[in-house]
Protein backbone atom coordinates (compact mmCIF):
# COMPACT_ATOMS: atom_id res chain seq x y z
CA UNK A 1 0.00 0.00 0.00
CA UNK A 2 1.13 3.41 -1.11
CA UNK A 3 0.15 7.02 -0.98
CA UNK A 4 -1.74 8.57 -3.54
CA UNK A 5 -1.46 11.88 -5.00
CA UNK A 6 -4.14 14.01 -6.21
CA UNK A 7 -3.12 14.44 -9.22
CA UNK A 8 -2.86 11.11 -9.90
CA UNK A 9 -6.70 10.68 -9.04
CA UNK A 10 -7.47 13.98 -11.77
CA UNK A 11 -5.44 12.25 -14.31
CA UNK A 12 -6.68 8.88 -14.34
CA UNK A 13 -10.10 10.54 -14.28
CA UNK A 14 -9.56 12.45 -17.44
CA UNK A 15 -7.63 9.85 -19.51
CA UNK A 16 -10.55 7.80 -18.68
CA UNK A 17 -12.90 10.20 -20.13
CA UNK A 18 -10.32 10.87 -23.02
CA UNK A 19 -10.87 6.95 -23.87
CA UNK A 20 -14.53 6.86 -23.29
CA UNK A 21 -14.59 10.24 -26.49
CA UNK A 22 -17.26 11.68 -24.72
CA UNK A 23 -15.83 14.29 -27.20
CA UNK A 24 -15.13 13.30 -30.65
CA UNK A 25 -11.74 12.72 -31.38
CA UNK A 26 -11.83 15.53 -34.45
CA UNK A 27 -13.42 17.53 -31.72
CA UNK A 28 -10.81 17.19 -29.40
CA UNK A 29 -7.55 18.06 -32.17
CA UNK A 30 -6.22 14.39 -31.40
CA UNK A 31 -4.86 11.63 -33.46
CA UNK A 32 -4.81 7.78 -32.50
CA UNK A 33 -1.71 5.84 -33.56
CA UNK A 34 -0.14 2.63 -32.49
CA UNK A 35 3.55 2.03 -31.40
CA UNK A 36 4.80 -1.54 -31.78
CA UNK A 37 7.96 -2.30 -30.03
CA UNK A 38 10.79 -5.78 -29.79
CA UNK A 39 10.64 -7.10 -25.99
CA UNK A 40 13.83 -8.23 -24.79
CA UNK A 41 12.62 -9.70 -21.36
CA UNK A 42 14.99 -6.51 -19.45
CA UNK A 43 13.30 -3.09 -20.73
CA UNK A 44 10.37 -2.02 -18.50
CA UNK A 45 10.54 1.49 -20.07
CA UNK A 46 9.19 2.10 -23.47
CA UNK A 47 9.51 5.87 -25.01
CA UNK A 48 6.28 6.70 -27.47
CA UNK A 49 6.76 8.59 -30.66
CA UNK A 50 4.72 11.52 -30.05
CA UNK A 51 5.94 13.55 -27.07
CA UNK A 52 2.64 15.41 -27.02
CA UNK A 53 0.56 12.39 -25.21
CA UNK A 54 -2.80 12.74 -23.90
CA UNK A 55 -3.73 8.73 -23.15
CA UNK A 56 -3.43 5.30 -23.54
CA UNK A 57 -5.93 3.97 -24.90
CA UNK A 58 -4.62 0.08 -24.68
CA UNK A 59 -1.36 -1.61 -24.24
CA UNK A 60 -0.58 -5.48 -25.21
CA UNK A 61 1.92 -7.51 -24.73
CA UNK A 62 1.39 -10.38 -27.39
CA UNK A 63 -2.36 -11.29 -27.15
CA UNK A 64 -2.77 -10.15 -23.94
CA UNK A 65 -4.27 -6.37 -23.08
CA UNK A 66 -2.67 -5.05 -19.81
CA UNK A 67 -3.76 -3.22 -16.96
CA UNK A 68 -3.09 -0.05 -15.87
CA UNK A 69 -1.77 0.34 -12.36
CA UNK A 70 -1.09 -3.45 -11.83
CA UNK A 71 1.00 -3.81 -15.17
CA UNK A 72 2.11 -0.53 -16.30
CA UNK A 73 2.04 3.09 -15.82
CA UNK A 74 2.30 6.34 -17.89
CA UNK A 75 4.53 8.94 -17.10
CA UNK A 76 2.61 11.73 -19.64
CA UNK A 77 5.08 14.48 -19.02
CA UNK A 78 7.93 12.65 -20.81
CA UNK A 79 5.31 10.36 -23.41
CA UNK A 80 6.53 6.81 -21.39
CA UNK A 81 5.29 3.48 -20.95
CA UNK A 82 6.35 1.87 -17.89
CA UNK A 83 5.66 -1.71 -17.35
CA UNK A 84 6.23 -3.33 -13.58
CA UNK A 85 7.52 -6.81 -15.42
CA UNK A 86 9.66 -6.37 -18.52
CA UNK A 87 7.63 -7.67 -21.15
CA UNK A 88 9.08 -10.72 -23.20
CA UNK A 89 11.44 -11.32 -26.03
CA UNK A 90 9.50 -10.96 -29.11
CA UNK A 91 9.50 -9.12 -32.47
CA UNK A 92 6.58 -6.24 -32.55
CA UNK A 93 4.93 -7.97 -29.37
CA UNK A 94 4.93 -4.73 -27.20
CA UNK A 95 1.96 -2.58 -28.86
CA UNK A 96 1.06 0.63 -27.10
CA UNK A 97 -2.56 2.38 -28.41
CA UNK A 98 -2.66 6.14 -27.40
CA UNK A 99 -4.13 10.00 -28.74
CA UNK A 100 -1.92 12.68 -29.30
CA UNK A 101 -2.33 16.37 -30.12
CA UNK A 102 -4.38 19.20 -28.54
CA UNK A 103 -7.17 18.67 -26.44
CA UNK A 104 -10.40 19.82 -24.87
CA UNK A 105 -10.75 17.32 -21.46
CA UNK A 106 -8.53 19.13 -18.99
CA UNK A 107 -7.76 18.83 -15.04
CA UNK A 108 -8.46 22.04 -14.65
CA UNK A 109 -11.50 24.72 -15.31
CA UNK A 110 -11.28 27.07 -18.26
CA UNK A 111 -9.36 30.66 -18.79
CA UNK A 112 -12.25 33.51 -18.50
CA UNK A 113 -10.34 34.37 -22.10
CA UNK A 114 -11.29 30.73 -24.18
CA UNK A 115 -13.40 32.03 -27.43
CA UNK A 116 -16.62 29.77 -28.51
CA UNK A 117 -14.23 27.61 -31.22
CA UNK A 118 -12.52 26.68 -27.48
CA UNK A 119 -15.76 24.20 -26.76
CA UNK A 120 -17.06 22.05 -25.86
CA UNK A 121 -14.61 21.48 -23.18
CA UNK A 122 -14.86 18.94 -19.94
CA UNK A 123 -13.03 20.24 -16.90
CA UNK A 124 -12.53 17.77 -13.92
CA UNK A 125 -11.29 18.75 -10.28
CA UNK A 126 -11.39 17.44 -6.82
CA UNK A 127 -13.18 19.68 -5.04
CA UNK A 128 -12.85 18.72 -1.37
CA UNK A 129 -11.66 15.57 0.11
CA UNK A 130 -11.81 13.92 3.86
CA UNK A 131 -9.28 11.65 5.91
CA UNK A 132 -9.39 9.64 8.75
CA UNK A 133 -7.51 7.09 10.36
CA UNK A 134 -8.07 3.38 9.58
CA UNK A 135 -7.83 0.30 11.82
CA UNK A 136 -6.03 -0.01 15.19
CA UNK A 137 -2.60 1.34 15.39
CA UNK A 138 -3.97 3.91 13.44
CA UNK A 139 -0.85 2.69 10.57
CA UNK A 140 -3.93 3.23 7.59
CA UNK A 141 -5.56 6.43 6.26
CA UNK A 142 -9.14 6.11 4.37
CA UNK A 143 -10.08 8.86 2.35
CA UNK A 144 -12.91 9.84 0.72
CA UNK A 145 -13.13 13.05 -2.49
CA UNK A 146 -15.68 14.79 -4.07
CA UNK A 147 -14.81 15.52 -7.77
CA UNK A 148 -16.73 17.62 -10.25
CA UNK A 149 -17.19 16.78 -13.94
CA UNK A 150 -18.22 20.19 -15.63
CA UNK A 151 -19.09 19.61 -19.16
CA UNK A 152 -19.02 23.16 -21.36
CA UNK A 153 -20.65 23.57 -25.07
CA UNK A 154 -22.53 25.96 -27.09
CA UNK A 155 -25.46 24.02 -27.69
CA UNK A 156 -27.64 22.84 -24.69
CA UNK A 157 -28.51 19.34 -25.82
CA UNK A 158 -24.94 19.08 -26.17
CA UNK A 159 -24.34 19.56 -22.78
CA UNK A 160 -26.83 17.00 -21.70
CA UNK A 161 -25.84 14.60 -23.84
CA UNK A 162 -22.22 14.65 -22.31
CA UNK A 163 -23.41 14.93 -18.65
CA UNK A 164 -25.72 11.52 -20.10
CA UNK A 165 -22.83 9.48 -21.39
CA UNK A 166 -20.84 10.43 -18.73
CA UNK A 167 -23.20 8.88 -16.11
CA UNK A 168 -23.85 5.92 -18.03
CA UNK A 169 -20.45 5.27 -18.42
CA UNK A 170 -19.59 5.96 -14.90
CA UNK A 171 -22.05 3.45 -13.64
CA UNK A 172 -20.35 0.62 -16.27
CA UNK A 173 -17.25 1.85 -14.83
CA UNK A 174 -17.34 2.58 -10.88
CA UNK A 175 -15.29 -0.36 -9.85
CA UNK A 176 -12.81 -0.03 -13.00
CA UNK A 177 -10.41 2.74 -11.63
CA UNK A 178 -6.99 2.05 -10.06
CA UNK A 179 -6.34 5.16 -7.76
CA UNK A 180 -10.47 4.65 -6.50
CA UNK A 181 -11.61 1.73 -5.56
CA UNK A 182 -15.08 2.79 -5.96
CA UNK A 183 -16.78 5.82 -7.28
CA UNK A 184 -20.75 6.64 -6.96
CA UNK A 185 -22.41 9.31 -8.70
CA UNK A 186 -23.42 12.35 -6.13
CA UNK A 187 -25.10 15.69 -7.07
CA UNK A 188 -25.90 17.03 -10.29
CA UNK A 189 -25.84 20.91 -10.90
CA UNK A 190 -28.41 23.12 -13.12
CA UNK A 191 -27.55 24.00 -16.34
CA UNK A 192 -26.03 27.15 -16.38
CA UNK A 193 -25.02 30.37 -19.10
CA UNK A 194 -21.13 31.55 -18.61
CA UNK A 195 -19.45 34.34 -19.79
CA UNK A 196 -17.18 31.87 -21.69
CA UNK A 197 -17.13 32.40 -25.91
CA UNK A 198 -18.62 35.66 -25.32
CA UNK A 199 -21.36 34.52 -23.25
CA UNK A 200 -22.70 31.50 -25.68
CA UNK A 201 -21.19 28.52 -23.34
CA UNK A 202 -23.54 26.65 -21.15
CA UNK A 203 -22.49 24.45 -18.86
CA UNK A 204 -23.64 21.63 -16.33
CA UNK A 205 -21.31 19.86 -13.96
CA UNK A 206 -21.74 16.04 -12.51
CA UNK A 207 -20.31 15.56 -9.09
CA UNK A 208 -18.94 12.06 -8.51
CA UNK A 209 -17.67 10.43 -4.59
CA UNK A 210 -14.22 8.49 -4.58
CA UNK A 211 -14.56 6.07 -1.96
CA UNK A 212 -12.29 3.25 0.41
CA UNK A 213 -9.18 5.03 -0.87
CA UNK A 214 -6.48 3.09 1.15
CA UNK A 215 -2.67 4.85 1.96
CA UNK A 216 0.27 3.84 4.36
Amino acid sequence: MTKYSIWDIKEELVVWLRNKNIISLSDRGVTTVTDDFNGDGNMTQFQLSQTTLKNVRKVTIGITEQTFGTDYTVDYSNAQVNFTTAPEIGVDNVNIEFDYGNDRIFPDFPQPYLKLNSFPRIAVDIISGNTTEFGIGANTNQSEYIISIVCYDKDQSDVEDMIASIRSNLMDDKKNFYYIPFLTITSMGPLLATPFGQNKIFQRNQDIMGKFIFEQ
